[in-house]
């Protein structure tokens, strides 16, 4: 690896100002993945749209590119917001020492990861890296840089240009695909077919370059530079790579990344639809063209002019057609009448066509078809139509193939989350930190989790088979952080029947199997505990005896009353 100094400085600015090409690797993967996702998450124009449909009419082309709409915007955000919703619940589990512990709370990283995991990463822009970056001297952060301000990079080091200190105008630039003739069917500003490009101002730019090693910021201010040399913590990552299933060394995929096929053939299957419609989607009218009884075969008569040599002139009633129409307020089809008079007696004058309603239903079903296959690969759960009862084993296979997709995520997640939290702690002079992957992610909000585990409580299985069955769904689908984790672990201690339903117990009440004390302690252990926990929620954190006991003696409370109520 290359150490630079004042006297080889010239060696890294040739490296990297002036060095990308954006159809060589990895821009040109970078830029590909950037616009597929944006396609979806930011509704830009999808390049086949244009491009695959080459002997299409051109006023069926004109109508679909003025008509174009992202219908697949509000599906893919249905599953970056599902999966925000998971992985802000499910949180961090961080073990350092206290004083490293304040630094991270202060710092704000944990809300940054998670910001640019959402906004950036799984939405904007999958090949986002984190980077050390110098403040104010000695006062070091984490910035999260955007593929295209990225100049070079390499497996020991990465150059960027920063914004902060750079000068740019803002101009738009259309996307390679668009032709000069579908440009000008746009607004100069219109999204869709257009994306903002920073031009940077050579007169004022700065580039930062990052080694295993130095710092170096390289400002450019007019013809010449100056550059400053800083020395990074021994165990600094130069950069850090957010996205997820890296590929290449250095290219990156969006979470989300399995609804893009599945959102590109919607958009095609529905610009079809819109295509089809357009066409064949409304009624037609067909009419019988009569003789023009003022011309002969569109000429009339006139005197010999000039203009008119020959003393004929175009019919100025049918306009040189030879025929008239009946009605022209609408699109028709236009039909002549045959010189046999024979075939003409059963056609009538003018006549409406309706369009195969098979070909309609079809057209218009088969876009949403796929888009609810794109929204079940990120695991959108869909709404059951009224009348329609998802079973149970339907939605646990459900939830196991979304807890093996989120379990794949959280590898990529909670390993970047690690080496970027260590990396600001390391540059700041804090201590290491240690970041366990969860076993259990917040899928289900509260009425959900709820809902399930009553229906698992409720069932007719066998005991045993529903306490592994709340165990595993416990450890599973609710955050590790959340409560009643530690409520369920302190029940299974004090009461001995605290996962069977109401009509087992009146079940076994009715055969002497269990006493009124017994059914106290079902009844009254958990409203206590939830009351202990709201009364004082650090109590949590004491060892099971302590809150035992303390659990026991406001239990004996309420058994010695026979008319008990809860205090």
């Amino acid at each position: 690896m290359t150490t630079y100094s004042k006297e080889n400085i010239s060696e890294l600015t040739k490296k990297i100002i002036g060095s990308r090409d954006e159809n060589a690797f990895p821009f040109n993967y970078w830029n590909k993945k950037k616009l597929d996702l944006q396609v979806h998450t930011q509704g830009k124009m999808y390049e086949k749209t244009l491009t695959v449909f080459k002997n299409e009419e051109p006023s069926a082309s004109h109508f679909v590119m003025e008509t174009y709409e992202p219908i697949t915007k509000s599906s893919i955000w249905k599953g970056i917001d599902n999966i925000s919703r998971i992985f802000k619940n499910t949180g961090f589990d961080i073990t350092t020492d206290a004083k490293t512990s304040r630094f991270i709370a202060q710092s704000g990283i944990k809300e940054k990861i998670i910001d640019n995991f959402v906004n950036g990463s799984m939405s904007s822009d999958p090949n986002i890296f984190a980077v050390p970056y110098m403040g104010d001297p000695g006062d070091w952060e984490i910035r999260f840089i955007e593929s295209h301000l990225i100049t070079s990079i390499d497996k020991e080091s990465i150059s960027f240009i920063d914004e902060t200190h750079s000068t740019f105008e803002i101009e738009l630039a259309y996307y390679p695909f668009l032709r000069k003739n579908h440009q000008n069917t746009y607004k100069a500003d219109c999204l869709l077919s257009s994306y903002p490009k920073k031009i940077f101002s050579q007169n004022q730019i700065r580039y930062i370059y990052i080694s295993r090693e130095q710092y170096i910021i390289i400002d450019y201010k007019g013809k010449g530079f100056t550059a400053t040399f800083h020395t990074l913590a021994k165990g600094t990552y130069p950069y850090i790579a957010t996205g997820v299933n890296k590929e290449f060394g250095f290219v990156s995929e969006s979470p989300v990344s399995p609804f893009i096929p599945f959102g590109n053939i919607s958009l095609l299957q529905h610009r079809a639809a819109r295509s089809v419609e357009n066409i064949f989607g409304y009624p037609r009218m067909s009419e019988m063209e009569l003789p023009c009884d003022h011309c002969h075969q569109g000429k009339e008569k006139c005197e010999i002019t000039e203009e008119y040599p020959l003393g004929e002139r175009e019919c100025t009633k049918c306009h040189g057609t030879g025929s008239l129409s009946l009605q022209s307020i609408f699109k028709i089809y236009k039909r002549k009448l045959s010189e046999d008079p024979a075939l003409n007696a059963d056609i009538d004058p003018v006549k409406f066509h309706t369009p195969d309603v098979g070909i309609l239903e079809y057209i218009s079903k088969s876009w949403k078809d796929t888009l609810r296959l794109g929204e079940d690969a990120i695991y959108v759960q869909q709404i059951v139509e009224t009348g329609n009862v998802q079973s149970a084993k339907s939605r646990e296979k459900q939830l196991e193939q979304m807890y093996s997709w989120l379990d794949r995520l959280s590898n990529f997640f909670y390993n970047s989350a690690s080496r970027i939290i260590n990396n600001v702690c390391l540059l700041n002079g804090y201590g290491n930190v240690s970041i366990e992957k969860p076993i259990s992610f917040a899928i289900m909000n509260e009425l959900e989790s709820f809902e399930y585990l009553n229906m698992i409580v409720n069932s007719n299985s066998p005991i045993f088979i529903k306490t592994v069955h709340i165990e595993n769904f416990l450890k599973k689908y609710i955050s590790s952080s959340n409560p009643i984790i530690r409520v369920v672990e302190l029940l299974k201690k004090v009461d001995l029947f605290c996962f069977y339903s109401m009509d087992d117990l009146q079940k076994m009440s009715n055969s002497g199997v269990i006493d009124d004390k017994q059914w106290k302690i079902h009844a009254y252990a958990f409203p206590l505990l939830n009351q202990m926990y709201a009364l004082n929620p650090e109590l949590f954190l004491q060892d099971d005896d302590e809150i035992i006991k303390e659990l026991e003696l406001r239990l004996g409370t309420v058994i010695i009353s026979s008319n008990a109520v809860l205090p």
